[in-house]
């Protein structure tokens, strides 16, 4: 059994092999777990387990459970607004009205864009209400880098 979950969720949001986005979608389940156990870090090798998806694989259903949710949120919203290797680092306020942001910091703090993709949709129409979170997703599947 080598699947690696973390890594196949890379690959079908990027849509190839995407080594970047593998890495940070595992820094951030780890943290996301980390966070809510602590102890967990302890001891912990970032490149020998957490890198190599043996960490997830040890976590009770409950822990793994977490990063399965935000796993599902970041595929549901790549696919809703397609994958862009900038959206890693883009900051919010590139791509989001300032109603959008000023409700979504309410609530939430968020580094980029990519942070927004562990959150359910759901949630970011509760944050922003329907007619702005369809702006919101229409936005982002049309949004231009500037270059």
């Amino acid at each position: 059994m080598n699947q690696d979950p973390i890594k196949e969720t890379a690959q079908r949001i990027a849509g190839v092999p995407h080594d970047a986005l593998e890495r940070r979608l595992k820094l951030d389940m780890f943290n996301a777990i980390t966070n809510v156990k602590p102890d967990l870090a302890e001891g912990v090798s970032i490149e020998d387990e957490v890198m190599a998806g043996t960490f997830f694989s040890k976590l009770p259903a409950t822990l793994q459970g977490i990063a399965v949710v935000k796993l599902e949120n970041a595929i549901s919203f790549y696919d809703r607004v397609g994958w862009r290797d900038a959206f890693m680092e883009l900051p919010l306020e590139s791509a989001l009205t300032e109603f959008q942001m000023n409700k979504i910091n309410e609530k939430l703090t968020l580094k980029n864009l990519h942070a927004l993709s562990y959150v359910s949709h759901k949630h970011v129409e509760k944050l922003v209400g329907k007619i702005e979170s369809a702006k919101l997703w229409e936005n982002l599947k049309t949004f231009k880098l500037d270059s």
